[in-house]
């Protein structure tokens, strides 16, 4: 039946406009693929039970195959502009996402736009139904988190023809709308200044590396720079786990209970940074004279704290300022979205890293 309702939708395609044909779809499109009036569609729909069961079928395949979403009413409107904005962001909490989320509010908020952010649990991070959520509201663009979301949500987004901001894009795969920064340069560069002090023995606190891009692209800059130099981070001496303060305090825990030697430390970000350092104090260990900590984002409290942490600087409020700019020259200024922009990320050094003298 679905290569039937596909045939019939070449048909039509065929026959339509070249303008017709970067619109989103539409419930008339939906109709006739199902070969039904737009009134069945809209029934089978909103009152599955006043439908029968095979033109249903027909009706959800071809919703399946168009990528149709029924959308809020005021997508409805006759300008199809609800003056909203979609982000998909999964975890804000202690990472560095809050700071880029607000910075877009504040930036589309002097455009009269409204943000409207859907958080899918850690589990559920490839799972549709926030971004479909959001399209449903009727949004006019949508801002993911980097771009490395799934391909289905690609093609949701371009059926319905919305705009697409990617924020802490991989700079590798860099599509206009990604405005990032290369996280294995900032890798690199964290291990480069460890090194250029002495040491050579190195543990390492990182996010979960399976699921997470950005943890995985900042592992490989450092693990790559201390090969190429002669410094050691063997396994047992990395630890991974979820970004935090505690986590971080328990995985120095952890690293001094296996008995490893290192003399740097090296933390996913600066709350697990925060952590291990309040731990390693805690058992009578200097820093940065018996351990050097490094860190990554700057947080704000990073130099505050004693010792102050040197730290990478991530650009995160300066993410969420340019994309609302990008989606701003797009939705209010009828222009192509913006090439993609890579950020840099200084080493901020501080108290926190030391020459390391050999015992």
């Amino acid at each position: 039946m679905d290569n039937d309702i596909v045939m019939r939708y070449v048909l039509i395609t065929k026959a339509r406009s070249h303008a017709r044909q970067h619109m989103a779809t539409s419930l008339e499109d939906v109709a006739k693929m199902a070969g039904v009036s737009i009134s069945t569609v809209s029934r089978a729909l909103h009152r599955p039970d006043m439908v029968g069961a095979a033109t249903r079928e027909r009706i959800q395949a071809a919703v399946n195959v168009l990528g149709y979403i029924p959308q809020g009413a005021g997508r409805a409107l006759v300008s199809r502009k609800t003056h909203t904005v979609g982000a998909v962001v999964p975890r804000i909490g202690v990472s560095a996402f809050g700071e880029t989320v607000e910075a877009l509010r504040q930036g589309l908020g002097e455009a009269n736009y409204t943000l409207l952010l859907a958080q899918p649990p850690a589990a559920e991070q490839t799972d549709p139904r926030p971004l479909r959520t959001l399209i449903e509201r009727g949004v006019d663009a949508i801002v993911l988190l980097e771009n490395a979301y799934p391909s289905s949500w690609q093609a949701l987004i371009r059926q319905n023809d919305l705009p697409l901001v990617s924020i802490w894009s991989d700079s590798t795969l860099a599509a206009p709308g990604a405005i990032g920064f290369d996280n294995y340069a900032s890798g690199k560069l964290a291990a480069e200044h460890l090194l250029h002090l002495g040491h050579r023995e190195f543990a390492y606190i990182s996010g979960r590396l399976a699921v997470n891009i950005r943890a995985r692209q900042r592992y490989q800059g450092l693990l790559e720079t201390f090969a190429a130099s002669g410094g050691q981070l063997p396994r047992q001496c990395i630890i991974e786990t979820d970004y935090g303060f505690q986590q971080g305090y328990e995985a120095a825990a952890t690293l001094l209970a296996r008995n490893t030697s290192f003399s740097a430390l090296i933390c996913g970000n600066d709350y697990l940074a925060l952590g291990a350092m309040s731990y390693l104090r805690s058992t009578g260990l200097r820093i940065p004279e018996d351990i050097s900590v490094v860190g990554f984002n700057n947080s704000e409290f990073s130099s505050y704290i004693r010792p102050s942490l040197t730290t990478v600087h991530f650009p995160s409020a300066e993410i969420g300022t340019l994309a609302a700019q990008a989606l701003m020259q797009v939705l209010t200024k009828n222009a192509a979205m913006p090439d993609a922009l890579m950020l840099p990320t200084p080493l901020i050094k501080r108290d926190s890293t030391s020459p390391h003298i050999p015992g």
